[in-house]
């Protein structure tokens, strides 16, 4: 469908097959993202990406930030924003693959929009680190940067809207840490806050969340992220369980077998991405592509492309042992017998593989900066106490849980 139609698409499809629901106890078990959906692809259209802009801020001069429109973006509609933070290493273009190369987000945004999946929206993508003693100093006197330089830089630099509705806060690492620090203490100002593998900077929640019952009013959607072997889960656990035992609606999804990598991080970003910005909040599964990356916004693609209108899987019966019918197409490496179905919402675990095999990262290599610290294999951190460059890891292994999630497809009014 032409782009000029995506809100048309978006109210009627993605809104329904989102439904809202609780993710407490337990792991989310999102499917795997389809085949290529962090990967350039010439086929469809591509935002624009104003890299390494230069912005005013109070204390610390002039400071860089990239910036994606997405395709067709046009000064007579206001878009919702997302703020995309970097980890230690990385600076405004790491979540463009470059530099430290964290991630793929014009690229995830691309492939979203490509399968109307996501609702359009700017991303902003700065470099998060300003002057102080050391970098958890450095990364926390962004925070400041954040809300009183550079939000009131995009909104007079954009055509964004300004309401709280439209904004969301997201990151990696000790972005994941500011997404945690700098999103719950203001709820007025972030509806949307999704970390992912959060760092040691990340505050206790006891810290950042002062009154349950606000967030519980203001924030849509919490979306918390990490590999399930990487050392630093336990900050992210750490919020899981206190919003588990204050009733919290949130997402918690671990990537099995995963530690602190980009893998992860793109996962989590087209997870994330897909679910913010909607008429209400959601915390479900549902919108998987097929394992062609066919699927469109309600996960009706079967494997091949062949799902029915309504979530009825393809016709030729691919997904493995574990496909249930009236689902759409499997999901996993397209092979047809290594992943779970997916379909409108719905996910049961099945075949061989059970979670679908591995789906590789795709990234430019592009580098264009000084020489980076790359995330990809773990971080370093200069903890205050500790011996600087200790990695923190250990291992960790979470069995596999399969949810069960539904969903329906809204069909348009005729006339």
């Amino acid at each position: 469908m032409p782009i000029k139609n995506w809100p048309a698409v978006i109210s009627l499809s993605v809104l329904t097959v989102l439904p809202a629901a609780a993710y407490a106890s337990d792991p989310a078990n999102l499917p795997l993202p389809p085949r290529g959906f962090d990967a350039k692809d010439a086929s469809i259209p591509h935002g624009k990406v104003d890299v390494s802009v230069s912005y005013p801020t109070r204390n610390y001069g002039m400071r860089k930030v990239s910036v994606y429109t997405p395709p067709g973006y046009s000064t007579s509609q206001k878009y919702p924003v997302v703020y995309l933070h970097h980890g230690i290493g990385g600076n405004e273009v790491s979540w463009l693959g470059r530099g430290s190369d964290e991630g793929n987000a014009d690229n995830i945004m691309d492939y979203l929009y490509s399968k109307e999946m996501a609702k359009p929206m700017i991303v902003v993508m700065p470099s998060g680190k300003m002057d102080g003693a050391d970098d958890f100093a450095r990364f926390a006197n962004f925070g400041d940067v954040l809300l009183h330089d550079l939000i009131p830089w995009v909104e007079k630099t954009y055509s964004v809207a300004t309401d709280a509705d439209s904004r969301a806060i997201s990151g990696l690492s000790m972005g994941g840490g500011q997404t945690f620090n700098f999103g719950f203490p203001n709820t007025d100002v972030f509806h949307y806050i999704g970390p992912y593998s959060a760092a040691p900077n990340t505050q206790q929640p006891s810290q950042t969340i002062k009154n349950v019952a606000t967030v519980k009013e203001n924030v849509k959607l919490i979306f918390i992220s990490c590999g399930s072997t990487d050392g630093l889960i336990g900050n992210s656990k750490n919020y899981h369980d206190f919003l588990d035992q204050n009733n919290v609606d949130h997402i918690y999804q671990i990537e099995p077998n995963e530690g602190h990598t980009k893998t992860v991080w793109n996962r989590s970003f087209y997870n994330f991405a897909q679910r913010i910005f909607l008429d209400r909040g959601t915390t479900s599964g549902g919108g998987a592509g097929g394992a062609d990356g066919t699927g469109g916004a309600n996960g009706t693609g079967g494997a091949d492309g062949t799902g029915g209108a309504n979530g009825t899987g393809g016709s030729d019966g691919t997904g493995g042992a574990g496909e249930a019918a009236g689902n759409g197409g499997s999901t996993g490496d397209g092979s047809g017998n290594s992943g779970g179905v997916t379909g409108g919402g719905a996910v049961t675990t099945g075949g061989s593989g059970a979670t679908g095999g591995q789906v590789p990262s795709s990234g430019s290599g592009d580098t264009d900066q000084d020489t980076p610290v790359t995330e990809d294999s773990g971080c370093s951190f200069s903890v205050p106490g500790s011996n600087p460059g200790t990695p923190w890891r250990f291992g960790i292994h979470l069995a596999a849980i399969a949810a069960v999630l539904f969903s329906a497809r809204a069909r348009r009014n005729r006339g």
